[in-house]
Parts: structure tokens; sequence; C-alpha cells
């Protein structure tokens, strides 16, 4: 089972101590902004995020758009039972497992239904425990509240990779729940001079619907 980021022990902490240090010390949460890298590449990055694709499936009702440039690859079960994964990438990644490029955009999108009595077990239920403690403590400052369109996101500031759901890359985590009982979990791997890319993530989620 991969390996995820330990919300419930983070937010534990928040609650005990109250203070930003200690979140540094655990080493997976930091209060974080995105600095916006002005680079030789930023218009061509800007021209070939101009076109957007869109993607469905019929088993959750999923549909979802992306830049036209980029690449996705979607699937049933990969990470953990009873999770559908859509992971999108701007083909800047590369091919080290341990490095981040700087221009990389890595984007796994984890998508399940709310998790009821013994369905509940592995990855899938972990990630919905998390959500839930991400909802409740909304009101910390590594945490903000979005509106996308009509969603209401929650937006996790991480300054460290997220071990194997977004790869090599650190970046923030989104979640928000549906009208519809799911639960979505977006973990994105952005790297230093693609920090442009944060939007992008941001309208990526806003088009994302569930029926």
């Amino acid at each position: 089972m991969p390996a995820v980021l330990d919300v419930k022990t983070i937010m534990k902490q928040i609650v005990r101590h109250k203070t930003i240090s200690l979140l540094l010390a655990a080493a997976i949460f930091a209060v974080a902004g995105f600095i916006v890298f002005k680079y030789p590449g930023y218009s061509k990055a800007q021209d070939e995020n101009a076109k957007w694709k869109s993607f469905s499936e019929d088993t959750y009702g999923l549909s979802i758009e992306y830049p036209a440039a980029w690449s996705l690859d979607a699937g049933y079960d990969h990470y953990s039972k009873g999770l559908m994964n859509v992971d999108l990438n701007n083909k800047k990644c590369g091919f080290n497992p341990k490095t981040c490029n700087s221009e990389c955009a890595d984007i796994r999108i984890l998508v399940g239904q709310k998790p009821e009595g013994e369905r509940a077990q592995g990855l899938f239920a972990q990630l919905y425990e998390d959500f839930m403690m991400v909802r409740d403590f909304s009101n910390n400052p590594i945490v903000a509240t979005l509106e996308l369109g009509s969603k209401k996101v929650f937006k996790v500031a991480n300054d460290s990779a997220t071990l194997a759901l977004n790869g090599v890359c650190p970046g923030p985590l989104y979640v928000f729940e549906t009208d519809s009982g799911y639960f979505v979990y977006v973990f994105a791997g952005i790297g230093q001079s693609a920090a442009n890319i944060g939007e992008t993530v941001e309208k990526i989620i806003s088009s994302v619907k569930i029926n």
C-alpha cells in the first residue's frame, strides 16, 4: 500500500501545541505560499495550457477538463480497492523517480464513495478519515478554504513530496466532497519553475463533475 500523509497525526499535534514550528518539525506540512517564479519558459507554458481536452467515464460518472498538452492516465483500484485514479502530468517530469524536475506538474486525483461499515478499509478508509480531519480543522493556518466553481475545496499547504501519491515533487493537497456522495483527493506535485501551474491545477479541480 502506498505511503500517504498522516493527516490525523499532524492535526492532533496542531490541536495540542498550536504552533507552526511543530508542523515544520513533523516535516510534512508547513505554512507555505507559492512563489510565482519568472523564467524564460513562462509564456510558452501559458500557450501550452491554452487549449483544453475533456475526459469522461461511465463507472463513476466522472468528467474532467485538462490542458491538451498534458498526458492523462485513468484506472480503477490502482492505489486501493474502491478508488478511481486520474493521473495527469505536463510531460516535463522526466524519468528519474528520485528527482523532481523543476518544470514538472504531476497531479494525482483519487475518487471514492463515502465508505460505509466493513467496506472501509486500507488506503480507501485512511484517505476518507484524513479528508474528514482536514475538513474539521479547516480554520487552521495551513488549511485554506476555496470556492472553485460550485465546490467548497480545502487546500492543505505542503512543502514536502507526498511520497507515493504525487511522486517526488512537493505541492499542496486539495480535498472536497460532492453532492452525490463522493470524496475527491488531489495531490499536486509541482516543480519549482512550474509554480504558475497552481492556477491550472485549480481550474482542473473546478472542472471536476461526478454524476
